[in-house]
């Protein structure tokens, strides 16, 4: 795509990217800059005194106990040292030590260090650079996603579904010693659902609640969430699984947002004959909010946006096909923008079924934020698991990058990633199993200019879509 064919709004794309980064100094803090920089887990700079992390959901095994790896990488020149706490539903926490060299990625096995139904952990690390993602796994699949780089006072997600073919569970994890009070609801396609017995719902220290939602919503196809406390800080989770009796199949890991924002950018999409392609957009707030929908095709041409309300505490859901901005079958990135300042929660659903060669399902959290330095920390690189990289770049200029493996201690530029370019809006899809042959494979993009990474951890052969966004480091 040549510069001239860039449309008017690509240009004012990026100058309210660049305007969003400006500082008001109106003698208080700036709320949007605020919400944009909470609204993702993001990787502390390498001169951090400390690093710390909370993964909140483990899935269970067939054995009937909690299921939950966690992957921690080190991204820094020097080596970190610190403590893994399993907290288990029951009983005391354990605590472990961890020893990270540089440029390295350990994994951790919470299911062979503490016998529990639910686990959830809490690293921390003396010093910055470090990563950490989370995996569950359960006679349904296994799910990726990243943990939480901090905790909040309020945790929010665009999607979820109670339908008859569906199960959906929050957990909620209190990692502080205090006691904590939260209230859960409930934004559905049928009108906000406040259950009783989650109003004032109580929270153990240093402990892991597991709320069935499929139990306290009935019925009903899309629950977007809130999770707000009346005192303490959590973390949250949703996992959310399908029996396959109809079509829907796998199991989906997400790391809730702890507040909305006025941008998300999703670097993959396409939509075709037995794969739905869906934004889910959830608005907290109390004023309505004005959103555009903007498609980038891979073709370069880029249609008008797509504008829609989003009322104040409610949902919506605009189908790619319905939409009929890209013609099916081509691959796209898009990004969700409010136009009027109330900012949203969006989420990306993707939903596969024969007739596609693919099989499951997977709502994933756009990205709130571009940077020039992203983390990957799980990465199986090859066998069982087709790994995707999207690195697009959603400024008016183009753009440079490359890709580095941590592998086992030192940092390996990828020999066939290296310095390269993407136009503006382009992005690039990389099939890591054709690029090197290692595994794990943790990677970090880097490029000259502030781009968004995405990854698709999906089985090669089995059912199962799993998507999620990189962490970056800003």
């Amino acid at each position: 795509m040549t510069p001239r064919r860039i449309p008017i709004v690509v240009l004012v794309v990026a100058a309210l990217a660049v305007l969003a980064l400006v500082e008001v100094d109106d003698g208080a803090p700036d709320a949007l800059e605020d919400a944009v920089a909470v609204a993702m887990p993001t990787v502390g700079a390498d001169s951090a005194l400390s690093s710390a992390w909370f993964c909140a959901a483990s899935s269970t095994s067939a054995a009937g106990r909690g299921d939950l790896t966690v992957t921690v990488a080190n991204a820094a020149a020097t080596p970190r040292r610190g403590t893994v706490t399993w907290v288990p539903d029951e009983g005391q926490p354990v605590t472990q030590p961890v020893d990270l060299g540089p440029h390295q990625a350990l994994r951790l096995d919470g299911g062979g260090a503490v016998d529990a139904a639910e686990l959830a952990a809490i690293v921390e690390l003396d010093g910055g650079g470090i990563t950490v993602e989370h995996a569950v796994q359960s006679p349904r699949g296994t799910a990726v996603a990243p943990c939480a780089s901090a905790t909040s006072d309020r945790w929010y997600l665009a999607n979820g579904t109670t339908a008859r073919d569906a199960s959906q569970v929050l957990v909620l994890f209190n990692p502080f010693p205090e006691d904590a009070i939260v209230d859960v609801s409930f934004a559905t396609d049928q009108g906000r659902d406040q259950p009783d017995a989650l109003q004032g719902l109580p929270l153990r220290a240093r402990s892991v609640t597991r709320v069935n939602v499929t139990d306290m919503v009935r019925r009903r196809e899309v629950t977007a969430t809130s999770v707000v406390a009346r005192r303490g800080r959590l973390v949250v989770d949703r996992l959310q699984s399908f029996d396959g009796s109809d079509g829907r199949t796998g199991l989906s890991l997400t790391l809730a947002a702890p507040a909305p924002a006025e941008v998300w950018t999703f670097p993959a999409g396409v939509y075709e004959e037995g794969l739905t392609e869906r934004w889910r957009l959830f608005n907290p707030g109390e004023r309505d909010a004005v959103v555009i929908i903007e498609v980038v095709p891979d073709t370069g041409e880029i249609p008008i946006p797509v504008e829609r309300t989003v009322p104040a505490r409610s949902q919506i859901t605009v189908d790619a096909a319905e939409s009929a901005t890209v013609p099916a079958g081509t691959p796209h990135s898009s990004t969700v923008r409010s136009i009027n300042g109330a900012p949203v929660v969006a989420e990306r659903e993707l939903a596969a079924r024969a007739p596609s060669p693919r099989r499951g399902w997977s709502s994933m959290l756009g990205s709130p934020l571009s940077a020039q330095r992203w983390v990957l920390a799980t990465g199986p690189g090859a066998g069982e698991v087709d790994e995707r990289v999207v690195v697009h770049n959603p400024g008016a200029a183009a753009v440079r990058f490359s890709v580095t493996a941590l592998a086992s201690g030192s940092p390996l530029p990828v020999a066939r990633l290296q310095d390269i370019e993407l136009g503006p809006a382009q992005r690039r899809v990389l099939r890591m199993s054709e690029m090197i042959e290692r595994s794990p494979l943790p990677l970090v993009v880097e490029a000259e200019a502030p781009v968004v990474v995405e990854r698709d951890l999906s089985p090669a052969v089995d059912p199962g879509i799993s998507t999620m966004i990189g962490i970056p480091d800003v």
